[in-house]
């Protein structure tokens, strides 16, 4: 992106982007001390794997190769090609997301995509399905899901043909894996295979592009920076702060690891030669002044589809002309990263934007000063602590149960372990729906918590637990009464309307107050800055372990009760909660929606 000239002042920038730049200026003494200050707060977080752990991944993704090799070679020689056709027929595995990108932490998973030649089809030989007209079988032997079944390696391995992206996870050799496979159009995967030329994408169908286009857009994302590793550090350092302050969850409404990362990779744009903790700082001074809903686009935006591709194009489409924040993806078809935004979750990030741009504002201020000090000996040192402490600072937990009187707590919970890992997924993507039914009910603020909690009121693997705060801002001499029943109600209804619910997967809505939030989320609700869970002395971590060994086994009998009573119960009568400025005088919204239901919230207070 930058050719090099005689020196470094000397180097021309080539403008990347839709714009010209801001700014080309080289890194300051400042600039460098704060970067360096900044990449050891990262590792101070244990944000970067060993040697070791990426050794590993490398294996874990060579051997994943070699089955995936093996495997076609078996579905080639089935359908009928000879020995040596068959073993120049060619998969590749490529990786997208956090790992692709460099930024992934010690104990992430690796997204992967296979890439098949067009003598494989998805449904049957990824996972095994039947021919819909025929009802035919492959045999085991040539199915992947079967193949990776097989080894002693892979454990919890979970097929999802019907997804919206269809699915492989697995933990393979202890690294959680989340395969795709995409089918195209070539009797063989060529060597090498560009897979940013937009006519991979010719006559597949719309689950391919979609597998596919985690990676088309990851070697996008890094074709368009100026500087790899100068963008890496920075996302990383992004990545975590919205983790830590509550941002970051795309199904949540909020956004996820590729709309951060397009939103990092436009300030390298703008500023091509920053050190990351310029860039920080640039990121969000630029981002608390944008004026939302204008784009955040990386590159020109081909609005003619060759294949037929819906585009993101607000002029044309309505949908699109709703989008609250939209940040583009830069390979073909262009699309929305950010559709699941609302008008609550948008007043979070922006809110959480302005707190990261006062703080990385003090922390230059502090940085310029100690710089232009006389005492140079002494400000190469003295500074160096403060600014550690001062980018800690940036990285404090949020303050989410401190910041409301009233939540909402709603558990997922099934019968089995089993059944739960479906209906949680279903249930889940629903959160949103709540969050936009419940912000439009006048005078009401929701700020979804982007974490679960395990409810040790259910069996363990059997119940998540999610909470939304909820404030209220009523205009002088307004009612300061408000209804939630309804869009409760009706949002739990179109949960539970799934075709393959059972009757012993419920979800239950409860209002809870500061003061009895459960002591399973009491970790996330310790002052600001304050770590998720304090070491334990490992004799007392002991003790603690042994009696709740003893009480295991009564808790989850007792659980599984609780499940059954809340089940018996779903046909009961309707609540009439109301909540004003200061409390809810609710007492439970459940899918079994009675008092003694309402118990299953574990905890929850239900009482108002």
């Amino acid at each position: 992106a930058m050719a090099a000239g005689a020196g470094e002042g000397a180097r021309a920038v080539v403008q990347l982007g839709v714009s010209a730049v801001i700014s080309t200026a080289a890194p300051a003494a400042v600039d460098h001390r704060l970067s360096r200050e900044l990449e050891e707060c990262l590792h101070a977080q244990e944000l970067y794997e060993t040697k070791e752990e990426q050794q590993r991944r490398e294996r874990v993704l060579g051997e994943l190769s070699a089955i995936v090799g093996e495997w076609v070679r078996r579905v080639c020689i089935a359908e009928g090609m000879s020995e040596s056709m068959a073993a120049e027929t060619h998969a590749k595995i490529f990786t997208f997301g956090s790992y692709r990108l460099g930024v992934n932490g010690p104990s992430a998973d690796i997204d992967t995509l296979c890439i098949a030649p067009n003598c494989i089809e998805r449904s049957r030989d990824v996972f095994g399905m039947p021919n819909p007209l025929t009802g035919a079988l492959a045999p085991r032997e040539n199915v992947l899901v079967e193949l990776l079944r097989e080894r002693e390696e892979v454990e919890d391995l979970v097929a999802v043909a019907e997804a919206y992206v269809p699915v492989i996870k697995m933990k393979f050799a202890g690294v959680e894996i989340d395969l795709l496979c995409a089918c195209l159009q070539m009797s063989s995967i060529p060597e090498p295979f560009d897979i940013l030329d937009d006519s991979v994408l010719r006559n597949v169908d719309d689950a391919t592009q979609r597998s596919i286009n985690g990676v088309r857009v990851t070697d996008a994302i890094l074709s368009l920076v100026p500087s790899v590793d100068t963008f890496r550090t920075t996302l990383r350092a992004i990545k975590q702060w919205a983790k830590r302050r509550g941002v970051y969850s795309n199904v949540m409404g909020y956004l996820g690891g590729v709309a951060w990362a397009i939103l990092t990779a436009r300030i390298c744009q703008l500023y091509p030669r920053a050190a990351p903790a310029t860039l920080l700082t640039k990121f969000f001074l630029v981002y608390d002044k944008w004026k939302w809903p204008n784009p955040v686009i990386l590159a020109p935006i081909a609005h003619v589809s060759p294949y037929g591709f819906k585009i993101w194009n607000p002029n044309l489409n309505l949908a699109d002309r709703k989008h609250l924040m939209p940040v583009i993806t830069p390979a073909y078809p262009a699309m929305n990263s950010t559709h699941n935004v609302s008008h609550s979750t948008l007043r979070v990030i922006k809110e959480e934007i302005s707190r990261g741009q006062r703080i990385t504002a003090e922390i230059y201020a502090a940085g310029e000063e100690a710089t232009a000090a006389r005492d140079k000996a002494a400000a190469a040192q003295a500074p160096r602590a403060a600014g550690m402490a001062a980018w800690m600072r940036l990285f404090e937990k949020h303050e989410f149960f401190s910041r409301y009187k009233n939540f909402l707590q709603i558990d997922i919970v099934a019968g089995s372990a089993a059944s739960f890992k479906s209906w949680a997924g279903l249930a889940e993507s629903r959160l949103r729906h709540l969050i936009f039914k419940l912000e439009q009910i006048p005078h009401t603020l929701v700020h979804p918590l982007p974490k679960s909690f395990a409810n040790p009121r259910f069996p363990v693997g059997c119940c998540t637990t999610f909470f939304y705060g909820l404030q209220f801002e009523f205009p002088p001499g307004a009612q300061k009464t408000v209804n939630i029943t309804h869009p409760v109600h009706e949002w739990i209804a179109q949960v539970l309307h799934w075709q393959e619910r059972s009757e012993d997967m419920l979800v239950i809505v409860n209002h809870v107050r500061r003061k009895d939030i459960p002591s399973f989320a009491e970790p996330c609700a310790g002052p600001s800055g304050a770590p998720d869970a304090m070491p334990a002395d490992p004799e007392v971590a002991a003790r603690k372990g042994r009696r709740r060994k003893a009480k295991k086994q009564p808790a989850q009998n007792a659980a599984a009760g609780a499940i059954s009573a809340a089940a018996a119960s779903v046909a009961s009568g309707p609540l009439s909660p109301s909540c004003d400025q200061e409390k809810l005088t609710s007492r439970s919204i459940t899918s079994a929606t009675n008092e003694g239901s309402g118990g299953g919230g574990g905890g929850g207070g239900g009482g108002g």
